[in-house]
This record gives structure tokens, C-alpha cells and sequence, in this order.
């Protein structure tokens, strides 16, 4: 209610062409995709990049990260081939805004390969997930929660192949991080000992 209030608000003071009136909308599609309604979270999403673009242009680091909102929505519908052409425009975005070396271009190589691992395309989804692991380690260097989040990922990659030796190693190394930058006590961090503990069991059920 209170952001539907806002939205009534930004657009009497700014019409309708304004960054404020698209956040506006962009909150309103967030408060429905906690609600699980993904319809209308798309639709107040698409809302949002239409002014968005008409604002910036379509080259925008605005406009990518509303690309890329979009995207993981209809993954989450499991519609990969619109994730795709959204997270694809992201990327193309981002790479021209700026540059190859740069977490969001980082973020966009992560979302797409995450869409090819839901799709079971195991090839493009390591090169795109190795990708971002390089732009990270590049970036913030080897112990950052993101690389671990990359080491995991190329990790869940092997493991959906059962290829547990490449698997066992990458979930080795997001533990290394998770542990000096979290603890062992973090969620995160017991979520990784559980696999590695899980694939060692396949392991020597294998012998």
C-alpha cells in the first residue's frame, strides 16, 4: 500500500517519464515477487524498463539491471529462453558501460550460466560461470564472498555431472573462504561441508 501510494505521489509530482516513478514501479514488483506473484512482479518489472529506457537510452547500467531483474524472474518461472535474451541484454550492456573487467559484467557471466545449469547445458554454463570466476579473482582478489560463490557454482556444475573429484575441489576451495570470511558456523558455510561430506560418502560407495 504505502508503495502504491509512492508510485500515485512521483507520478503527480514528476510524470510518468521519471527515474523515481521507475523505482516506483520496480519496488511494487519486488514487494510481489516476495509475494510469489511473478505475473505481476513482471509486470510492474517491464514497466519499470520501459520508462527506464526512454529516460537513459537503451545503453544504461539502469536499464541492464532492470534487464537483468526481468531475467531471473522468468528463471525462476523456468522460462530460460526470455532469462536468456534478458540477462544476454544485460551483458551486453555492461560489457559497453564497462568493460570486460567488472563485477556487474561478473554478475551477468554468473546468471547465464546459472540458466544453462537449470537447463541442463553443463558446457555453457562452467564457460560462463568460469568467466565470472575470473572477473571476480581479478577484481577483489582470491578470499571474497563472490569468488566463493563462483568456486560453488563451478562446483554444483561438476557435481550435477557426478564428475565428484573436479566437484570436491571447487566446493573445497569456496569452504577455505567461507570459513576465513564467515566462520563455520555460517549457513553458507555448512551448506558446502555438507556436499563435500555428501560427495566424499558417494565416493568411497564408488571404490
Amino acid at each position: 500500500e504505502y508503495s502504491s501510494q509512492a508510485l500515485i505521489i512521483d507520478k503527480k509530482v514528476f510524470g510518468e517519464l521519471h527515474p523515481n516513478v521507475a523505482i516506483s514501479y520496480n519496488n511494487i514488483g519486488s514487494i510481489y515477487y516476495y509475494q510469489g506473484d511473478y505475473v505481476r512482479t513482471l509486470e510492474y518489472y517491464h514497466q519499470s524498463l520501459s520508462i527506464l529506457k526512454q529516460v537513459y537510452g537503451e545503453f544504461h547500467p539502469n536499464v541492464a539491471n532492470s534487464c537483468s531483474n526481468i531475467g531471473c524472474i522468468y528463471e525462476e518461472q523456468g522460462d530460460y529462453i526470455h532469462a536468456l535474451e534478458y540477462q544476454q541484454r544485460a551483458l551486453s550492456i555492461r560489457k559497453q558501460a564497462f568493460g570486460e573487467s567488472h563485477p556487474d559484467v561478473a554478475v551477468s557471466y554468473n546468471n547465464i550460466g546459472s540458466i544453462y545449469c537449470s537447463q541442463g547445458d553443463y558446457v555453457r554454463a562452467l564457460k560462463y560461470s568460469q568467466q565470472a570466476l575470473a572477473i571476480r579473482k581479478q577484481v577483489f582478489g582470491e578470499s571474497h564472498p563472490d569468488v566463493a560463490n563462483s568456486y560453488n557454482n563451478i562446483g554444483q556444475i561438476y557435481l550435477n555431472q557426478c564428475k565428484y573429484n573436479l566437484a570436491l575441489d571447487y566446493f573445497q576451495k569456496t569452504l577455505l573462504i567461507r570459513k576465513q570470511i564467515f566462520g563455520l558456523e555460517n549457513p553458507m558455510t555448512k551448506k558446502v561441508q555438507e556436499n563435500i561430506e555428501k560427495i566424499l560418502q558417494k565416493m568411497n560407495e564408488e571404490k
